[in-house]
C-alpha cells in the first residue's frame, strides 16, 4: 500500500514540472510579439486603408444588339421597269459607287435621245434669229422705215426671249431623262461584302422587296433603346465597356455616340435594364466600338456597363458608421484615433465615396471596432487597397 502511494506521488510532481515548463515556454516565445501584433482596442486585429482617389463600378447597365455600322439595303422599284442585269452575287466585295443592277434601258435611251432632239431644234431656232434677224423691207421714208425697223427689232427680241425659255424647258427635260437614264444603274453606296441577292421579285407586290444587301463587316456597331431613368443620367461620348455571353472572358470598350431625344415609343419597363418598372419611354441609342472587334458579329447581344468616369476619394464601405442622420469614419493620426465627419457618395459594393470631411492620403480605420475613442492610441495593418478604375 505505501509502494503505491509513493508511485502517485511521483506521477503529479511529474506532471506539475511538465506544466510549468509549457508555461516558460510560453512566456519566452510569445510574450514579446503582444506589443506590436494586438491592437490596443483589445477587439481583433486592426486595419487601415489609405484613402485615395479613384471611380466607383457603374450602377448603369444596359443591353444592345451588334449592328453593321455601315450597311445599305438595294430596294425593287418598279417605276423603273425591268431588271436588265444583276451585276453582284453573294459574296463579292465592292466599293463605293460600282455598278450592282442594272434596269432595262431601252425605253429611257428612247426618252433621252428624243428630248436631246427637241432641245437641239430650238437651238438652231435661235441661232437661225439671232444670225438672220427679220426681214424688213424699206420705203424709202426715213420715219416710215425707222419705225419699222423697231417694230422688227422688238418682234426678234420678243421671239428670242420666248425661244430661250423654250430652249430652258427642253434642257429640263433632258436632265431628268438623263437621270432617269443614270439611275438605271443602281450603285453601291458603301464598301463592303454582298450578303444577299434576289433574283426572285413580283412587279405586282405592294411590299417593298429587297434585291442586294451590302454590309461592311469591319465596321459593326451597338445598338439598343435607354428607359427614360437612364436617359437623365447618360450622354453623348461617354465610355462603355461591353460583354457578351458567347465570349466571357473578353471585354470591348466603346463610345456612345447618339442618344435619340424623341422616345421610340411608349410602353412598359420590361427588358429595359435600369428600369424600375411601369411605364417607360424608349430612346434609342448608338454606340461605336473603339477597340478591335474581334470575334463580334452582327446580331450578338452584349451587356453595356457605362464606365463611371467621376473621380472621389474612396474608402471600404464597412470604414463608415452612422450616428443618426451623420455619418463618420476613423481615422489614424499620429498613432492615435481621430473621429471623422464625412459627407457621403454612390457606393458600389465594396467601396464609398467621400464627398467632403478626407482627403487623399488620409489612414482610415477600415474594420472600426466599437471601443474607439478620440486621441486613444491605436495599433492598426495597412491592407491593400482596391485597384482604382
Amino acid at each position: 500500500m505505501l509502494k503505491t502511494k509513493k508511485a502517485k506521488i511521483a506521477l503529479f510532481s511529474g506532471l506539475g514540472l511538465a506544466a510549468v515548463g509549457l508555461i516558460a515556454y510560453a512566456l519566452l516565445w510569445g510574450g514579446g510579439n503582444t506589443s506590436t501584433d494586438m491592437p490596443a482596442t483589445g477587439e481583433g486585429q486592426l486595419y487601415y486603408r489609405v484613402a485615395s482617389e479613384g471611380s466607383i463600378a457603374s450602377s448603369t447597365l444596359l443591353a444592345g444588339t451588334v449592328e453593321a455600322a455601315e450597311e445599305q439595303y438595294i430596294y425593287y422599284d418598279p417605276t423603273k421597269g425591268d431588271i436588265a442585269e444583276f451585276k453582284v452575287k453573294v459574296g463579292d466585295q465592292v466599293g463605293v459607287g460600282q455598278a450592282l443592277i442594272q434596269y432595262n434601258t431601252a425605253e429611257l435611251q428612247s426618252n433621252l435621245n428624243m428630248a436631246i432632239r427637241a432641245r437641239d431644234k430650238i437651238g438652231r431656232q435661235i441661232y437661225d434669229l439671232q444670225t438672220n434677224g427679220q426681214t424688213v423691207d424699206l420705203t424709202g421714208d426715213p420715219t416710215q422705215d425707222e419705225s419699222s425697223m423697231a417694230t422688227a427689232q422688238r418682234s426678234v427680241e420678243s421671239q428670242l426671249r420666248d425661244l430661250n425659255d423654250s430652249y430652258a424647258d427642253a434642257q429640263a427635260t433632258v436632265d431628268k431623262a438623263q437621270a432617269a437614264l443614270n439611275e438605271a444603274t443602281v450603285v453601291s453606296d458603301v464598301a463592303g461584302t454582298v450578303v444577299e441577292v434576289n433574283t426572285s421579285v413580283s412587279k405586282s407586290s405592294t411590299s417593298s422587296q429587297t434585291l442586294i444587301h451590302i454590309v461592311n463587316q469591319g465596321s459593326l456597331q451597338i445598338v439598343g433603346n435607354l428607359s427614360e431613368y437612364d436617359l437623365a443620367n447618360l450622354s453623348v461620348d461617354q465610355e462603355v465597356k461591353l460583354t457578351s455571353k458567347v465570349y466571357p472572358d473578353q471585354t470591348w470598350s466603346g463610345k456612345i455616340t447618339y442618344i435619340s431625344n424623341y422616345p421610340e415609343g411608349n410602353g412598359g419597363g420590361e427588358g429595359v435594364p435600369g428600369s424600375t418598372g411601369g411605364a417607360s419611354s424608349k430612346y434609342p441609342f448608338k454606340i461605336a466600338l473603339t477597340s478591335d472587334i474581334g470575334p463580334l458579329k452582327q446580331g450578338f447581344s452584349v451587356n453595356i456597363e457605362v464606365v463611371n468616369a467621376k473621380k472621389s476619394i474612396l474608402v471600404p464601405v464597412e470604414a463608415v458608421l452612422s450616428d443618426g442622420d451623420k455619418q463618420h469614419v476613423w481615422t489614424i493620426v499620429d498613432g492615435k484615433a481621430k473621429r471623422v465627419e464625412v459627407t457621403l457618395g454612390n457606393a458600389d459594393a465594396t467601396q464609398q465615396e467621400i464627398s467632403s470631411g478626407l482627403t487623399a492620403g488620409d489612414h482610415v480605420i477600415s474594420n472600426p471596432s466599437m471601443d474607439l475613442e478620440d486621441g486613444k492610441e491605436v495599433k492598426a495593418i495597412e491592407e491593400e487597397a482596391n485597384p482604382i478604375k
